[in-house]
Formats: structure tokens, sequence, C-alpha cells
């Protein structure tokens, strides 16, 4: 029997049904026990569990990175304060679109076939080879540098000329947290101003650009391309490639941030979500933004810090100093 295609969480998930996911996330819950269960101390290393999963517990989070070729990113993800899980499939750090000028490349990054590899440091390095469908290589390695802070640092290299390459980053929390994104006071400083729908917006998603040239390349026209289109709404200018989503239950903050000049947009659903963003909460980088010439490789990095009690004044900080690093 052929498997529908079906749309969940607002954009196409292809081949996996709800249910499926559902049994697979079943069948690597019991990697969320904790470490230290298990007679080892938590860490920043990942550990390797089964082929493309790698379990970890920092002792403020732990979860599993899931790199197996499907529906990849880090999920489940739960939270040693609150005991909760946070993300929704496929959670955190997913790669997923990829665009050149008026063109898009494959599905998703993130059902595309994966190599991969634990390092000696405790990251983990994930390929995904270049192919005709999508003649661009990508490497990415994923790095916990702190107890709740974890790095994605990114490398494409196309075959082909990619004029105005954009490699799509997506992240799902659940669905008490609500999104900002950095704008500037009156002054020049850095603040967070929420996401939420003006009412005259009859869109579902929001993309704030960064820097000259960002809003024509957001609409020409690779966002037409099937499947599941997307009709953005332009918001204002973001300050920086920085956004917070704040769980309103317990206060947990959630942070992501990419370097300045390797983002050129930052998107979410309007808050509150609608009608065709149903049950998620999500944050996406669009990353690169310029021209690649075939076999040419650039560089990204992009940071999620997640806390309790994190202030908008921390925040800001944390990014100053990623920045700056």
């Amino acid at each position: 029997m052929e498997r529908r295609r079906i749309s969940w969480f607002g954009f196409a998930i292809g081949k996996w049904t709800r249910p499926r996911i559902a049994m697979r996330a079943a069948a690597f819950a019991w990697l969320v026990v904790p470490v230290a269960a298990l007679g080892e101390p938590p860490s920043l290393a990942f550990r390797s569990s089964e082929r493309g999963l790698y379990a970890f517990d920092t002792g403020a989070m732990r979860g599993v990175l899931k790199v197996d070729g499907a529906y990849q990113g880090i999920y489940p993800l739960v939270d040693a304060t609150t005991g909760r899980s946070i993300v929704h499939p496929p959670g955190l750090l997913s790669p997923y679109r990829v665009f050149s000028t008026n063109r898009r490349y494959g599905d998703a990054a993130r059902d595309w076939p994966t190599e991969t590899r634990l390092r000696n440091d405790g990251s983990v390095e994930c390929r995904w080879p270049a192919a005709d469908e999508h003649p661009v290589a990508i490497t990415g390695v994923y790095r916990w540098i702190a107890s709740r802070t974890i790095d994605l640092e990114l490398t494409v290299t196309p075959r082909v000329d990619m004029p105005q390459f954009e490699l799509f980053v997506s992240s799902y929390l659940t669905e008490s947290f609500v999104a900002s994104v950095a704008a500037r006071d009156e002054r020049g400083a850095i603040r967070f101003e929420r996401a939420d729908r003006p009412v005259e917006s009859k869109g579902q998603y929001v993309m704030f650009p960064i820097g000259d040239g960002a809003a024509a390349r957001i609409r020409d026209g690779r966002w037409s391309i099937g499947p599941s289109p997307v009709d953005w709404d332009l918001g204002r200018a973001a300050a920086a490639p920085l956004a917070l989503r704040r769980d309103t239950s317990s206060g947990l903050a959630a942070l992501l941030m990419a370097r300045p000049g390797d983002c050129f947009a930052v998107s979410c659903p309007w808050n509150p979500a609608t009608p065709g963003a149903p049950g998620y909460r999500s944050l996406y980088l669009s990353l690169f933004g310029r021209d690649l010439s075939a076999r040419e490789s650039a560089d990204a990095r992009c940071r999620w810090i997640i806390a309790p009690g994190m202030t908008d004044a921390e925040a800001v900080r944390h990014y100053e100093a990623f920045a700056a690093d």
C-alpha cells in the first residue's frame, strides 16, 4: 500500500504518519532514562545507543539526537527541572528545506540519507551527502557546550553554483511556549518583542528579515515551491538572529541564536498559533543567504540555550557572548 503524505504541525512530513512517529518515539523512549540511573554520571558527551540514535544526559537535559535518515532532530528532550518533555518531533535543530534562487532541492534534508559518527570529544558528526536531487553536501556537528547549551555547526559544499543559497533549520517546542524575536529599543539596544498576530494579518507564519536583500530573497519564489508552500507574512526587521520562546506554565526559556552574518531571517507561527499551524510552537533560522559557487564551502553555527528563569537581559548577554566568540 502506498503511504499517503500527510501534514503534521503545518508542514508535510512525507511518509512519516502520526502513528509511525509515535511508534518510533516509543521504540527509543527508554533512552530518556537518566544516564546516571544506568550507572553513568551526567556528561556533555553523547552516547551511541543504536544506529543513528545518540542518547545524552547533561544533568540538566536528557534525551536523544535522532539522525537515522528519517525525520531527524533532537527528540525527545526532557528538562530535568520540570521533568517534562519540551519538544515535538522532529525536535530541535532539524535541517529542513534547502533552496537557491527560485529553486528548492528535494523535500526535506532531515529525511536525506545520513552518515553519522560519535567523535572523540563526545560530539556527533552527521553527513548528508550530495545527490542528483540535492546537489549539495551538508555536514553538521552537534555539540553540548554546557548542560543547557547545545550548538550545531554546519558546513555546506554544493556541486553546482547555487545563487542565494539557503538552509532552513527548524526547531519545534511544545504548546505552552510563546515566541518573541529580537528588536531594538529607542536607544538601539536589543530587546525582545512578542510575535503577536496583528489584526490585519491573514497569514499563519511570519518571517523577520535581517540585513539588506533579505526580504527580496524571501520573496524570490522559493517558498511557492511545494510540497507545503508557505506564504509568509513579512514582519519588522529583526535586530539580530535571535529569538526566544518562553514556557507560560513553568517560566522555562528556550533561546535560539545564530552567528551574525550566518542568518538572514528568523521565523515562526504567529502568537497564538492558527488552524494552519496547530499544536506546535516552532522557531526557524534561514541560514547562509549568499551566492555559493560549485565546490565552495561555507560555514554557519547556531545555538540553543534552555534554562529556567532566564530574563530578557540575560538572554541578550548570552547572545552577545556567542556573537563575540
